[in-house]
């Protein structure tokens, strides 16, 4: 062959290996180019189940506290664990537990928060997610809200002073001698023919009341008081707790104390008047007689401040005034700050105190409750009877410190929950 050709036939073959790499280069660029798009496109859907993963998760949570809104005794009715278990939501599964991080109790307190966690799992993507939530609004029942509550009528007939509303489940009547120095709340009607300082709001929700079940509690921890340990007064067959203090430190009628001054004493239909006394505790009077009654000069206020002062399961009448002198006055010379029964921290052998006539702390009667004579009262007053009627002055201080540590039986059945500020956080198994 000519070195012509040959040297034509080299160029042809030079070229043929060229465009042969050229094709190569751009075969090879291709299937990198559609690797590539394959990758992302793997990696868009990786990023979107992880995404909708985290939405999945969220939404969990979401219904957890849709079942909590929708259910008042879901402390009662729902584990504390796994409330929700791979439950199929849209293209994934999601998995809720609902745990309480105190105590690993929901039901034993309506105060305690809960910690949810919500698992979202959506193809490749997984996400776990918790918050933590806490009740909302005060822990006591709204009635303790008020200055004076009752469940049913409220009748005023002469001077009622409060610095927080008096209010009713059903109406409130202001008689024509009748002084509100405040305001007034009615769920029904407010009938107003004497003479209200403040507003009047008629129409509101009712505010929830303690149950039939309240008494339970001091019932199994007090120290019962046995009714014929109290003297007896002949001519109206009344028993009397009279010219005495009643305390932690001091039980005059058959010396068992109780730590926290909580006494019971079952009436069994007796007439009772508590008179001329200072009791530093909390009394369960149970069953009295219908002209039973709180009377003279009376300084009372709960030892425990999570305790009310007096809880009656039946009606009584409030009858005081006045101040309670230790040098007698209506009754005998009596030491109301005796050695183990302080006042204000201190305690004496002399007769020469004098205590302002007044009843600290939360006032709680089933029945009906009549006021008779220029009554103070430091606290609360709820009743639940036919009414509750003022007939004579009533000045009630309101403490509001007893909704925020309200004590057994006055804690809000429901509470709503809501989340803790800062407390959303991912967490990574």
């Amino acid at each position: 062959m000519a070195i012509g050709n040959r040297q034509f036939a080299r160029a042809r073959g030079s070229a043929y290996i060229m465009a042969l790499g050229a094709g190569l280069i751009v075969s090879v660029a291709g299937i990198s180019a559609l690797m590539a798009v394959r990758v992302n496109r793997r990696a868009t859907l990786q990023a979107g189940d992880f995404t909708e993963a985290r939405l999945a998760a969220q939404s969990a949570i979401e219904l957890g506290m849709q079942d909590i809104r929708s259910n008042p005794a879901w402390r009662q009715s729902k584990p504390n664990g796994v409330w929700r278990s791979n439950q199929p939501l849209g293209r994934g599964l999601i998995t809720l537990e609902a745990i309480d991080p105190a105590d690993g109790n929901l039901a034993n307190n309506p105060a305690d928060h809960l910690l949810m966690t919500g698992i979202g799992v959506v193809g490749n993507g997984r996400y776990k997610l918790a918050v933590e939530l806490e009740p909302q609004g005060p822990p006591g029942m709204d009635c303790l809200a008020s200055a004076v509550h009752t469940s049913t009528l409220l009748s005023v007939n002469s001077t009622v002073a409060a610095n927080a509303p008096i209010s009713s489940n059903a109406s409130v009547e202001v008689g024509l001698t009748g002084v509100v120095n405040g305001d007034v709340e009615a769920t029904t009607a407010i009938v107003n023919l004497g003479t209200i300082s403040g507003t009047s709001t008629q129409g509101v929700a009712a505010k929830e009341m303690p149950s039939g079940s309240v008494f339970d509690y001091y019932i199994a921890n007090a120290v019962p008081i046995a009714l014929s340990a109290l003297p007896l007064e002949l001519l109206i067959l009344r028993r009397e707790i009279r010219n005495v203090v009643l305390s932690p430190g001091s039980n005059p009628y058959g010396g068992v104390t109780h730590p926290q001054g909580l006494y019971l004493l079952d009436c069994q239909g007796t007439n009772i008047r508590i008179e001329n006394a200072r009791i530093h505790g909390t009394l369960v009077i149970l069953d009295p007689g219908l002209d039973s009654e709180i009377s003279g000069n009376i300084f009372w206020e709960r030892y425990n401040p999570q305790l009310p002062a007096l809880l009656v399961r039946g009606s009584i009448n409030f009858d005081w005034s006045g101040s309670l002198s230790e040098s007698g006055g209506s009754g005998p010379s009596t030491n109301y700050n005796p050695p183990g029964s302080p006042y204000q921290g201190v305690t004496d052998a002399d007769n020469a105190d004098t205590y302002p006539s007044l009843m600290k702390g939360l006032v709680y009667v089933s029945g009906v409750l009549t006021n008779a004579d220029g009554t103070t009262i430091d606290g609360v007053v709820v009743t639940a009877g036919l009414a509750m009627t003022v007939n004579r002055p009533l000045t009630v201080t309101h403490d509001a410190a007893i909704i925020q540590n309200p004590p057994p039986g006055f804690q809000r059945a429901f509470r709503p929950m809501q989340t803790v500020a800062g407390s959303w956080r991912q967490l990574v198994d």
